[in-house]
């Protein structure tokens, strides 16, 4: 990863927004109250571990009247959602014929039990479309909570993790690292949060300071690994995720973050 790479991808991300805004707009607009963009594509970028291409996501989570579905649940409904797929890589690449990468969306249509998604502050998100709602302050001791809430359900998940990778080669090992990488992100967040005076400010930091400050609270090891991770999904999307050896590494990196998380609260 080099800076020039960095740069690349942000405007690839810059790009991709810009798409994105105006998609929902003209062809979501009847059916979606509101869309913001959250995640690491918002905060700025020091290092390689802030963004990685492919692993990291375009976060966009989207509102529709009574939390009703965003598309049809028809076979035209189907179509409809292919075809916006089509328009969103056909103007991007318009936009960005060089680019270093098509970021990838994460959408998530806001139903009542993801009302802690929603942001306190406009500040918070970048707006696409729409008036976002907010949500009322929340305690600090609300958050930690659920924070150790969700580092606690890593066991589970850490406990059916062989039996899941056993049968797993070539494309496969991108499957599993969809399943990993949206947990391996925020965990070492959540660890901070239990001890950190404001967890709320943990949550606006790019990953190099999350980094920092992992170092300085002395969680070496897990500040390592977190580190490697990232250093390692570049290596991997370098590859387009085809080198079985680097898909191996990566995600061996994220067990390890995860393992070491939830080995952070346990008795806690």
């Amino acid at each position: 990863m080099s800076f020039e790479q960095m740069r690349e991808a942000r405007r690839d991300v810059d790009a991709a927004i810009s798409v994105w805004r105006g998609v929902i707009e003209e062809r979501l607009g009847d059916r979606v109250t509101y869309a913001v963009l959250k995640g690491s594509a918002t905060k700025p970028w020091e290092t390689g571990a802030d963004y990685v291409p492919v692993i990291s996501d375009l976060d966009i989570h989207i509102g529709t009247p009574g939390g009703r579905p965003l598309f049809p649940q028809t076979r035209q409904g189907y179509r409809y959602a292919l075809d916006t797929t089509r328009i969103i890589e056909q103007r991007f690449l318009e936009l960005r014929p060089y680019h270093l990468h098509i970021p990838r969306p994460q959408v998530v249509v806001m139903k009542e039990e993801h009302r802690d998604f929603l942001p306190e502050t406009p500040g918070e998100v970048i707006p696409l479309y729409g008036e976002t709602p907010l949500k009322p302050p929340e305690p600090p001791e609300s958050l930690r909570a659920r924070d150790l809430s969700e580092l606690r359900s890593l066991g589970p998940l850490l406990d059916r993790l062989p039996e899941q990778v056993i049968d797993r080669i070539d494309l496969e090992y991108y499957r599993v690292l969809r399943m990993l990488c949206w947990l391996v992100s925020p965990s070492p967040v959540r660890v901070l949060s239990q001890s950190h005076p404001d967890p709320k400010h943990l949550w606006t930091l790019n990953r190099t300071r999350v980094i920092r400050l992992l170092e300085e609270n002395g969680y070496t090891d897990l500040a390592q690994n977190y580190s490697d991770y990232y250093e390692a999904g570049w290596a991997a999307f370098h590859t387009g995720f085809r080198d079985n050896e680097a898909m191996r590494r990566l995600l061996l990196l994220a067990y390890l973050v995860l393992e070491a998380c939830l080995e952070a609260v346990k008795g806690a």
